[in-house]
């Protein structure tokens, strides 16, 4: 259904005009060399080719990338933008990447392999259990799970993660208060800082002019309402030092 509303909009057509004057690599960004394969084109993915998707991020991802990591989890990876973008900034690293959906898990396994990533596992469901289990320190946990983020960290998983970089989209249009209790429940071992994407996006530095002006908004802006990220930057442990690059950031 989200395939066919997106090609409504016109959103493949416009893939197609990107990825015949640009190719198929995300221009810039943080994960910038991307390969993005067929099967995601069915996706309005014209911010990720671009390299502006969510670039609200930008700082956020200034603080991560510098960490070190055995192993990484995306809970809600979709077709594996950024578990395999990671895979790629961080080749030794176990990259544990959930979705539900078996078209994205199948696309993410298309992703990989075009992009070398052998390091990526692919995986459906995440339970709170089965994520504290599989990440150990120095670990990085991306989520992104329309609302389950309530039910997955846990007080048990979060003392799991208590020396873990978190980096979590919350949803408090589908679970109300769930961004105040992340933050309580994070404070006790994480500097917490809030981000989001009011005025904070980036512009593409490519040249756009061979598409129309409803068709650049569709190349450059996902339809989304505003967003609120929370970055949990661990008070030890071995990316206990990244908390020095964030910079203090107002309450959203």
């Amino acid at each position: 259904h989200s395939h066919r509303v997106v090609a409504g909009w016109g959103g493949r057509a416009v893939t197609d005009k990107l990825v015949g004057r640009y190719g198929s690599r995300v221009q810039e960004g943080p994960f910038a060399g991307l390969i993005l394969t067929p099967m995601t084109y069915a996706e309005q993915i014209g911010p990720h080719l671009l390299g502006v998707y969510e670039s609200e991020l930008d700082e956020a991802w200034n603080v991560v990338l510098p960490g070190t990591y055995g192993r990484i989890g995306d809970v809600g990876a979709k077709f594996g933008y950024y578990a395999v973008g990671l895979a790629q900034r961080f080749p030794q690293a176990r990259v544990i990447a959930f979705d539900t959906d078996w078209r994205a898990r199948r696309a993410r396994r298309q992703m990989a392999a075009a992009n070398a990533t052998s390091n990526v596992q692919v995986e459906g469901h995440c339970s709170p259990d089965g994520l504290a289990a599989l990440l150990r320190e120095p670990a990085f946990v991306l989520s992104d799970c329309e609302g389950y983020e309530s039910e997955l960290f846990t007080p048990s998983v979060v003392d799991a993660l208590r020396t873990a970089v978190v980096l979590i989209e919350t949803h408090d249009g589908m679970v109300p208060g769930v961004s105040d209790r992340l933050r309580a429940a994070f404070g006790a071992t994480h500097t917490v800082l809030e981000y989001g994407a009011s005025g904070n996006r980036r512009s593409s530095s490519r040249h756009l002019d061979f598409l129309s002006a409803p068709e650049r908004q569709l190349a450059l802006h996902d339809r989304r309402g505003p967003q609120r990220w929370l970055l949990c930057l661990p008070s030890s442990g071995p990316n206990g030092r990244l908390g020095r690059l964030a910079q203090p950031r107002p309450r959203i």
